[in-house]
């Protein structure tokens, strides 16, 4: 029996295509953190060069990471698994695009009309809050999403 030499069809050829403009077009899940799950956690320990330490409370875990450049990231996990808040503190400002996922646009979009100051940030709608400082050689910061907080949480304690 005598096959016939693979001829790839104009369709054959569109696949791979079509799998890399789908591809390019779907949110950037890898560098997602505040209302990701937990899994986006170990993606931050990575960047961050750091190790995570973990401390549960009755609501929530605490994810406390230590980066090698001495910045502390700290995230907090509800039971269900979503993080619902990040905050910082050290010599530098972690990369904010990847801890903030998702957020991070609406987190610049409302930076630009509600700094408080030169170096003071001040966010606080129903959907997002964040309160930022940088000065020159520090940087503190907390943003959450105020829907995903866990019943019984305190707001001030997610510092």
């Amino acid at each position: 029996m005598r096959t016939q030499p693979h001829n790839p069809s104009t369709f054959h050829l569109l696949i791979p295509a079509l799998v890399l403009a789908v591809t390019l077009t779907l949110p950037n899940v890898a560098y997602a953190a505040l209302g990701a799950t937990v899994d986006s956690v170990a993606r931050d320990e990575a960047m961050l060069k750091g190790a995570d330490i973990v401390t549960p409370t009755v609501n929530y875990d605490l994810h406390e990471i230590k980066a090698a450049t001495g910045t502390t990231v700290r995230e907090y996990v509800s039971r269900q698994g979503t993080v619902f808040a990040v905050a910082w503190e050290g010599r530098s400002t972690p990369d904010l695009e990847q801890l903030l996922g998702s957020s991070y646009t609406r987190y610049l979009a409302e930076a630009r009309t509600h700094r408080s100051g030169h170096h003071l940030l001040s966010i606080n709608t129903p959907d997002l809050v964040a309160s930022v400082v940088r000065l020159q050689r520090s940087s503190i910061g907390h943003v959450h999403l105020p829907a995903l907080v866990p019943a019984g949480v305190a707001v001030a304690d997610l510092r």
